[in-house]
């Protein structure tokens, strides 16, 4: 019914996810595993040996949306991009957004394209990373809204958008397909399999996406949050991951070449700022024995609000994630489910990646927009920022792999 309800919905979630290229190399962790490299066949029809991710042999360039207040009053929206690799990085910032980028997916056929979406608005265009041109605005479905994250099929013919049923108040989940040419709508649609649908990632050569759906307020018994594997071709639900505890919603999500999925969570709506619920959550997913389970540690009464933004690091399977709210980033053991560190020194930390060397976790924090390295082994941060204004103060940050 819309109303109140309808409104918090719209508040639920913040989160991220970019598709992989083959000439881009995703090193943010909480983005989609490239369709074309090993361990993204069916789980009926496994083919390849995963090897892990490729790594190359330097830091990337680290994009990401912005806001900051105009003169005279409301904001001016950034999409910010910085050469890690510089002798002294400094950030070159695109004006002229109109929204806070939230999710970044860059285009199969021209890596440097990326498609930037808002994470619950009309906000979309294409934007050239190299050029800083904005090069077309798409809109979202009749009815519809914009939910944050999409990805482009392997032959970079078809874009797959989350987008929510607003209109009607029910916030239901729609995966959009559009034409990636033209980004004209195709007649068909198909379920998410949830309401307040966000992140989502392409696996098994394209063949099924796997989205997170953030479920409605916690009265709502029946709008429970949870991960979804969809068929792109069939839009049937391949398999559903649920949550044990109905206090948290599903957010983020990474995975890594064979399957290994981790989801970071916010309380649900409904749950008030000052209830001990008010707090984030982790949560691994083992495909082999089919196990889908959260993290319980005390640091989760730290975690407070949302858990936004996840990396896993492949070669140890060591997992980031970052707590605004709780001035807080957490590194996890996936296979254990086990805190390994956290580190309470940074300022509102959002998003969390992986530089291309995947060497260091870079962290992007304050209302400064910093951006910190930690090293990938050890845990520890580099020293002072390594960028002192990346105009990265959205959700996420994505390292990329671009020309200099």
């Amino acid at each position: 019914m819309p109303g109140t309800t309808d409104n918090s919905r719209r508040r639920f979630i913040k989160a991220g996810a970019v598709m992989g290229a083959s000439l881009l190399i995703p090193a943010c962790g909480g983005g989609n595993a490239p369709t074309n490299q090993p361990g993204n066949a069916p789980d009926n029809g496994a083919a390849h040996t995963p090897a892990g991710p490729v790594r190359l042999d330097r830091l990337g360039v680290i994009v990401g949306g912005g806001a900051l207040p105009k003169e005279g009053g409301g904001k001016e929206f950034y999409v910010g991009i910085t050469n890690l690799d510089a002798a002294e990085p400094q950030a070159r910032p695109v004006a002229g957004i109109g929204f806070l980028g939230h999710g970044f997916t860059p285009r199969t056929d021209k890596p440097h394209v990326v498609m930037v979406t808002e994470k619950h608005g009309q906000g979309c265009l294409e934007l050239d990373l190299q050029s800083g041109k904005i090069l077309r605005r798409v809109k979202a479905g009749q009815g519809r809204e914009f939910y944050g994250h999409s990805s482009f099929s392997p032959d970079g013919k078809l874009w797959y958008c989350t987008e929510a049923n607003t209109e009607d108040g029910s916030y239901d989940g729609v995966l959009a397909v559009r034409d990636a040419d033209s980004m004209e709508l195709h007649e068909r649609t198909f379920p998410t399999h949830g309401v307040s649908p966000h992140d989502c990632i392409l696996i098994d050569d394209g063949d099924t996406l796997v989205i997170t759906n953030g479920g409605g307020p916690v009265d709502h018994a029946d709008e429970p949050a949870g991960v979804a594997y969809v068929n792109v071709k069939t839009g049937e639900a391949r398999k559903l991951l649920k949550f044990k505890d109905s206090k948290i919603n599903a957010g983020h999500i990474t995975m890594t070449s064979k399957g290994e999925l981790v989801c970071v969570s916010a309380p649900r709506d409904g749950i008030a700022d000052t209830s001990d619920d008010w707090r984030g959550a982790i949560t691994f997913y083992h495909p082999g024995d089919d196990r889908f389970v959260t993290a319980d540690d005390p640091i989760r009464a730290r975690m407070k609000g949302e858990t936004l933004s996840v990396a896993i690091r492949e070669e140890t399977m060591v997992v980031g994630a970052t707590n605004p709210a709780g001035n807080l980033v957490t590194f996890w053991d996936f296979k254990t489910g086990k805190l390994i560190k956290s580190l309470d020194g940074y300022k509102s930390p959002r998003g969390i990646s992986l530089t291309l060397d995947g060497r260091f976790f870079a962290i992007s924090h304050d209302v400064y927009t910093h951006v910190t390295l930690i090293d990938a082994e050890t845990l520890e941060p580099q020293g002072k920022p390594l960028v002192d204004q990346s105009f990265i103060s959205g959700s996420h940050n994505f390292v990329f792999d671009l020309p200099a």
